[in-house]
């Protein structure tokens, strides 16, 4: 008997530990204690960026990053999303999900199935009220009391059988029957509770309310046309989405104040355009978008133009013009590059115009280049592959040694190379002579080295 129990429990664990290789489901979290949190982040993200699962797009940051900041001060001074990091998910499927260390990662079928960033933004603070009401932790101690409740039965089994052997069956299966339906309620009551979360931070944050009844209408249209297919760890462990749907209609006629809607000046169209994605929108800036990419590549400069000139100062349109003027002849995008250097000179704080100035060298001097580097180095996403490497080259060409290590380093960092990325930025630290900059690499040099070790 010793041997059977000790062979159920290492199927247990060989179980868990598979489903913790895939990707999470929506809402779902990574166990683990506090003290953990910061370091398992770090593990799970390089694993994600090693893998080529995030998606590597400043773009498609910057949008996610946008949605997510009029939420923020609904989650103020929560220490859970510290270290808040927002990232597109390379797979098709309805999901997002959350992960201690403030990870939350949105799947690309997500943005497909969506109609407006009032939307998506439901999801996001579903997955912050996941992080801000410390799920992870409430998961893990009623994983652990369950796991106690089922090696109490284990242990019990064997006097039992000396006994009654139905009743030992009985107290064995019992036991297991006990722990799962104790974890899927606990789930079920979690993700209640984000949704009570993500309707109290949209109605905080004066956005459309009206975004969570879609968001959940987008998912049960997406769970029907799926329902001919098996049965999905979503459906066995998430409430029913109908009863989703109607207990947040209900919360809604209890208060039924609806914001107008997202002042965000990238509408989620012109996203689901850049992806090749149908767009479910028919507003007048989404049909400008379609229309300007139904034309030939080699004639978009006229409609880049006029675009930009009608949606001025947007950097996610300047990025996007950036990258179409890069891959044109100089002569035939002259009238839209000189508009991206009058337009880059009213966001000089922006990170994604700065990251647009390098890469597309509309810079016009070395005070200028250097002057857009430090612009990115401040403002650069810690998972933006581009950025750091377009920081790199940048610095190397400015000969700033110790910046072009630290650039360098995160990388490296990026691609998953944990150990040189460390090397790299102790270099950093050593060849700076700024006691600032060495002050503030030093933590994050620590962090990658706890990493290794663990």
């Amino acid at each position: 008997m010793p041997l059977c129990t000790l062979l159920i429990l290492l199927t247990t664990s060989a179980s868990v530990g598979y489903a913790q290789a895939n990707l999470p489901t929506l809402g779902q979290k990574d166990i683990r204690t506090e003290f953990e949190e910061a370091i398992s982040g770090l593990r799970y993200l390089r694993f994600l960026n090693r893998e080529g699962i995030v998606v590597q797009d400043p773009a498609l940051s910057y949008y996610l990053e946008q949605s997510t900041t009029p939420l923020l001060p609904h989650f103020v001074g929560d220490p859970s999303l510290a270290q808040l990091s927002i990232m597109g998910i390379n797979d098709r499927t309805f999901n997002a999900f959350a992960v201690p260390g403030g990870l939350v990662g949105v799947h690309l079928g997500l943005l497909e199935n969506m109609t407006e960033t009032a939307d998506v933004q439901a999801i996001i603070a579903h997955e912050l009220g996941h992080l801000a009401l410390g799920h992870h932790a409430r998961l893990a101690t009623s994983a652990r009391e369950s796991t106690a409740w089922v090696i109490a039965s284990l242990l019990l089994t064997p006097l039992a059988a000396q006994i009654d052997l139905d009743l030992a069956a009985g107290l064995f299966y019992g036991a297991q029957g006990f722990a799962i339906q104790q974890r899927l309620a606990f789930s079920r009551a979690m993700e209640e509770e984000a949704d009570r979360a993500a309707v109290n931070a949209m109605r905080s944050s004066d956005l459309s309310l009206q975004g969570v009844i879609n968001a959940y209408e987008a998912m049960a249209r997406v769970q029907r046309s799926q329902s001919g297919t098996t049965q999905s760890s979503y459906q066995g462990t998430h409430p029913n989405v109908s009863a989703r749907l109607a207990d947040l209609r209900n919360r809604l006629q209890e208060n039924p104040t609806v914001a107008a809607g997202s002042t965000l000046s990238i509408p989620l169209c012109w996203v689901q355009v850049d992806l090749a994605f149908t767009v479910r929108s028919q507003a007048e800036r989404c049909l400008q978008y379609q229309n300007l990419h139904r034309q030939p590549r080699s004639e978009q400069g006229e409609h880049w133009q006029r675009l930009l000139t009608t949606y001025p100062a947007n950097p996610y349109l300047f990025y996007r013009a950036t990258q179409w003027l890069q891959a044109q002849e100089r002569t035939q995008g002259e009238a839209v590059r000189t508009e991206l250097k009058r337009q880059g000179r009213l966001m000089p704080d922006s990170g994604l115009v700065a990251l647009s100035v390098l890469s597309g060298q509309l810079y016009e001097s070395t005070t200028e280049h250097e002057r857009w580097a430090r612009t990115l180095m401040g403002l650069a996403p810690s998972n933006d592959l581009l950025s750091w490497s377009v920081l790199s080259d940048s610095y190397n060409r400015l000969d700033k040694r110790a910046l072009a290590f630290r650039a360098s380093a995160q990388s490296s960092w990026i691609k998953g190379e944990v150990g040189t990325a460390a090397e790299q930025l102790q270099r950093a630290i050593e060849l700076s002579e700024n006691s600032t900059e060495r002050l503030a690499w030093t933590p994050q040099l620590r962090r990658w080295q706890a990493l290794i070790s663990s």
